[in-house]
């Protein structure tokens, strides 16, 4: 169980990273679309660059659950345990931001700010993990 740990804390790690590229791409393909001066740009088509990074965001949102469940079966201890509780409040939170966001601009500032901060704890949670010394071998009885 602790090697599908240690495995999962990764791929997370790698999701992120993926979704902050999928939100570059959400902003580039609108700009792309504004094109010309006086041009415009509907709901629709903005929703469509964006797609990707809403969906994989709710996606990353589960992925998280799943490490916290694994984590607690793993068995980490209290202090992983912890940082895993933070890591799905700032998870909640990021998608709370992006709700919120659209309405006031102003709470739109925080969200790249959270992501931020939770590649920040998967980076850590992940080089904690990978850096864990293997389990002793067991001394073989003589």
């Amino acid at each position: 169980m602790k090697t599908l740990y240690k495995w999962w804390a990764g791929l997370l790690l790698v999701c992120v990273i993926v979704q902050i590229g999928f939100a570059g791409y959400g902003a580039f393909y609108a700009a792309d679309k504004l094109g010309d001066e006086g041009t415009t740009i509907d709901s629709d088509k903005f929703e469509h660059g964006f797609a990707a990074h809403i969906t994989f965001g709710y996606l990353i949102w589960l992925l998280t659950i799943v490490f916290l469940v694994i984590g607690i079966a793993a068995g980490i201890g209290r202090w992983r345990l912890g940082r895993h509780g933070v890591l799905f409040l700032l998870v909640t939170l990021q998608i709370l931001l992006a709700w919120f966001g659209g309405a006031v601009p102003a709470i739109g500032f925080f969200h790249p700010v959270n992501a931020l901060v939770i590649a920040g704890m998967l980076v850590w949670i992940v080089l904690d993990t990978w850096r864990a010394p293997a389990a002793a071998p067991a001394v073989a009885a003589t």
